[in-house]
């Protein structure tokens, strides 16, 4: 029997744990356990996030985390990544080859106003790109996974249907998330899920969903 069960700083040992089951080959399970865990920590610093896992007979079966942006700009990669920034920079000590990775060096520019920021003490904004559009509230489904061991035993409808739940609770009706072009076997799960290709990016498709 699954159970849904809210994460807490004192769980984020076994959700890292289920992260790096998952995605074995990612950069943040490359950068190591204290990575995982400080970057999962930040579901739970501020009301506008939440993380949650199933468990069977207390064992992590799965996990999920949203996100409700306040403001346009407001995100989540970001967000993680400078929360669990020094846990980064030693990960990439103990693994100086991972400065090269593809997802490491999209952040070059972020990681750079952060080493500023911590030397100088000043906070730089990030540059903005053209016209602000009009924020309009929604539900990003950031982080998602289903343990290897548990996969088509019904976890990800469970994830999915707490995860819609928790968006209810918050009176939130429009959810997105990003998942990459490549990653044709998530992207028909959540097709059957009733989400929706919104628009077509480089490397990755924003799918939305409205709740009714």
């Amino acid at each position: 029997m699954f159970t849904v069960v809210p994460t807490s700083k004192e769980l984020l040992h076994k959700v890292a744990a289920c992260h790096m089951a998952c995605f074995p080959g990612s950069l943040s399970t490359k950068l190591g356990a204290s990575y995982v865990r400080k970057s999962l920590e930040w579901f739970l610093v501020d009301e506008n996030r939440f993380l949650f896992q199933i468990e069977q007979d207390g064992v992590v079966a799965g996990y999920c985390g949203g996100f409700i942006p306040r403001k346009i700009g407001d995100g989540s990669s970001s967000g993680m990544l400078q929360h669990a920034f020094s846990e980064a920079i030693k990960g990439i000590i103990k693994k100086p080859w991972l400065v090269l990775h593809n997802e490491v060096v999209q952040y070059y520019p972020f990681i750079w106003r952060n080493i500023k920021r911590k030397m100088t003490g000043k906070v730089q904004p990030a540059p903005t790109n053209g016209p602000q559009k009009e924020f309009k509230p929604f539900v990003g489904l950031v982080v998602i996974g289903v343990h290897p061991q548990h996969r088509g035993s019904g976890v990800a409808q469970h994830l999915m249907a707490e995860f819609e739940r928790q968006v209810k609770a918050y009176k939130q009706t429009e959810l997105y998330l990003s998942v990459k072009k490549d990653n044709g076997r998530a992207i028909k799960a959540y097709q059957n899920f009733g989400w929706k290709i919104d628009e077509d990016k480089k490397d990755t498709y924003l799918m939305k969903k409205v709740l009714l």
